[in-house]
């Protein structure tokens, strides 16, 4: 009796934080460890997404200005990779773009891939070339075209609602049926944009040279990219706000070519 009396008396105690005599029954608590859920970092910021933008010299004495409209000197983080050293008149390199560098030479692991689609490699190579450089503090990595356009507040706030401790793909389909069945559903496209999680950008760079091995028939970076991802074992999350707009839409009717 005397037994049962102490350990209702225990869990009275337990129970009142008011009571000065709960601490002594401290001991006979079960402390159970938090769920990962409710054990969080700090929230996704800015400071967290790594851009990487691959575009050609020639392009992007048009395209900058995409760029440059959502870029943010000393906020933004990432680098444009370019397919050549920029010709005189892009120097000097403007603050207002992002840093670019220059792609791989990528002749020896053509030759060794027999890849049909050489700038497509390029392309998603750089995947591993912005994993190369700084990037304490990454959770995700952003991969775009020289003329992606990104809302970076709400990319921030959609990469924020899911764990980048995971492997994590996200991206969004194309604005064409018709792209979305030759490349695939689970593809997405490069033009709007896709993030990686930083542990999947580590993964995926580490197979990426011998995933060109294993598909070099394949000609889209974007299908190029998706099949390498699912080689590790990790499908598409769609994100509905994530366009890949095809230019013919905003092309007046009179200037598009007749379907036949």
């Amino acid at each position: 009796m005397s037994g049962l009396f102490l350990y209702l008396i225990s869990l009275f105690l337990s129970n009142n934080p008011d009571c000065p005599g709960s601490e002594f029954f401290s001991p006979l608590r079960l402390k159970w460890p938090l769920p990962k859920s409710e054990i969080t970092d700090s929230t996704t910021n800015l400071n967290h997404l790594m851009f990487g933008l691959v575009g050609s010299v020639d392009a992007w004495k048009h395209r900058k200005a995409y760029i440059e409209s959502w870029w943010r000197p000393n906020a933004t983080r990432g680098y444009l990779y370019l397919d050549t050293a920029p010709t005189e008149d892009l120097l000097p390199w403007p603050p207002s773009s992002p840093p670019f560098r220059v792609s791989d030479d990528n002749t020896e692991l053509l030759e060794k891939t027999k890849h049909v689609a050489p700038i497509m490699v390029r392309m998603v190579h750089a995947i591993l070339e912005v994993l190369r450089e700084e990037h304490e503090g990454m959770r995700w990595l952003v991969m775009g075209d020289d003329d992606s356009i990104f809302f970076v507040d709400n990319m921030v706030d959609v990469l924020a609602k899911y764990d980048h401790t995971k492997y994590i793909y996200i991206g969004g389909h194309s604005e064409t049926i018709m792209s979305n069945v030759y490349f695939g559903f689970n593809t997405g496209f490069g033009g709007a944009g896709f993030a990686l999680s930083h542990p999947l950008a580590v993964a995926l760079a580490k197979n990426v040279e011998d995933c060109f091995m294993r598909y070099p028939y394949l000609r889209s970076a974007d299908q190029i990219t998706m099949t390498c991802i699912a080689d590790i074992g990790v499908t598409l999350t769609a994100n509905k706000g994530i366009h890949q707009v095809i230019n013919s839409i905003f092309v007046p009717p009179r200037l598009c070519p007749k379907l036949k």
